[in-house]
C-alpha cells in the first residue's frame, strides 16, 4: 500500500485573462479578436503527503491555495504537471477516487436549506451506498462529538452559522473519506464552534488515521490542528516541511513592545523594527539581549509598559514574507 497519501509533481496552473481595452476601439477589436493575457495562479509545485498527516496550507490572498485544493480534488485540470491523491490521477475522476476524499469549504456550503440535516445525510448515503446500519452509527456517532444530535431534525435554513458548519464537517466525514480537504472552515465562527471543530478534527485524525489538508487564515487553526505545513507565495512553495523545525528556526528571538514616550528617537533602538503605530512599538531582539535591550530603552527614556512576547507561528509567517520579499 502506498504511505503517500498525496504526491504532487511540477503541478502548475495558468487563467487566461481577455483584455479590454482603453478606448472604444479596441473594446470592439477585443470582441472579434480577444487579446488574452496569462496569469500563472500556481507554479511547477512539489510535495508529498504522507497518509494520517495534518498539513496546513498556507499563504496570502491570491497564492493559489483555492487552486491547488480544486486540482487535487478534480474540480480544475492542471496546466502542466501531474498529481496523485490516494493513488488516483484526480483528473480521471472515477467513483473510486470521488469516494476517497471529501471537500468542505467555509464560504460555500454543500447543504440543502430547505431539508434537513438527516434528510441530507441519507442523500450522500445514498449516493455513497453506505449500509444502512453502518452509516447511522457513524452519523449518531459524529453527531455526538460535534454537539449537533438535536439539530439534525431541524430545517437546515434555521441553523446558525455555527450548526451549519458542523453540519458540514459532519457530512463531510460521514461517508469516511481517507482525506479531508479543507478551505477556511471556520470563517465566521465563534470561539467555541472553532474549537469545537478543531478538537473534531485532532479525534478523527487520531482515530481514523484521516489525512487533513486544510487551507486558513486563522493562524490558531493551523497552530492548533496541522503538524505540517507548506507555505507558499505567488504560486510558489516558500516552506515544506514540519511546524516544529519552523517555530525552531525563529525561535532565538522575542518580540518587545512599548508605548512610546514623547522622546522617542526610532535612530537610538538599535533593533528591527517589526510593527509601529502612534502609540506603541514593536522591535525583534536576539533573546539573550533581551534584558540589556530593554535596560537600554529605558535609559533612554524610549517608552514604558514593556511586554516580552514569544514570535506566534502567525508572526513567524510574516517574517518569511518579509525575508522573501527582500530577496
Amino acid at each position: 500500500m502506498n504511505e503517500n497519501a498525496i504526491e504532487v509533481h511540477n503541478l502548475s496552473k495558468d487563467y487566461f485573462i481577455s483584455s479590454r481595452g482603453e478606448n472604444w476601439r479596441a473594446v470592439v477589436k477585443n470582441i472579434f479578436k480577444p487579446e488574452k493575457t496569462a496569469v500563472q495562479a500556481v507554479k511547477a509545485l512539489n510535495f508529498t503527503i504522507k497518509n494520517g498527516e495534518k498539513v496546513g496550507f498556507i499563504g496570502k490572498n491570491g497564492a493559489g491555495k483555492t487552486t491547488t485544493i480544486k486540482m487535487l480534488t478534480g474540480t480544475l485540470f492542471p496546466s502542466a504537471g501531474t498529481c496523485r491523491v490516494n493513488g488516483y490521477d484526480p483528473t480521471k475522476r472515477i467513483n473510486d477516487f470521488k469516494k476517497s476524499i471529501s471537500v468542505v469549504m467555509g464560504n460555500r456550503s454543500q447543504l440543502f436549506p430547505d431539508l434537513t440535516p438527516r434528510d441530507y445525510l441519507k442523500l450522500l448515503q445514498s449516493m455513497y451506498d453506505i449500509p444502512e446500519e453502518i452509516f447511522q452509527k457513524t452519523v449518531n456517532d459524529l453527531a455526538q462529538i460535534l454537539n449537533v444530535t438535536s439539530k439534525l431534525d431541524v430545517q437546515t435554513r434555521k441553523l446558525s452559522l455555527g450548526e451549519r458548519m458542523k453540519v458540514e464537517f459532519l457530512a463531510g466525514v460521514a461517508t469516511r473519506p481517507k482525506i479531508l480537504f479543507l478551505d477556511e472552515p471556520t470563517i465566521g465562527l465563534d470561539v467555541l464552534a472553532k474549537r469545537d471543530i478543531r478538537k473534531f478534527l485532532l479525534r478523527l485524525n487520531q482515530e481514523e488515521k484521516l489525512t487533513v489538508f486544510l487551507t486558513s487564515h486563522d493562524m490558531e487553526d493551523i497552530a492548533t490542528i496541522c503538524d505540517h505545513l507548506i507555505i507558499v507565495n505567488s504560486g510558489q512553495i516558500m516552506w515544506d516541511g514540519p511546524k516544529t523545525d519552523l517555530l525552531e528556526r525563529f525561535n532565538q528571538n522575542k518580540y518587545i513592545t512599548f508605548i512610546k514616550s514623547e522622546n522617542f528617537n526610532e535612530s537610538k533602538l538599535g533593533a528591527k523594527i517589526i510593527d509601529q503605530d502612534d502609540l506603541t512599538v514593536t522591535i525583534k531582539v536576539p533573546v539573550e539581549k533581551v534584558d540589556d535591550q530593554i535596560a537600554q530603552l529605558a535609559r533612554d527614556n524610549q517608552g514604558s509598559d514593556y511586554q516580552i512576547n514569544d514570535l506566534k507561528l502567525e508572526d513567524i509567517i510574516l517574517e518569511l514574507f518579509a525575508e522573501e520579499k527582500e530577496k
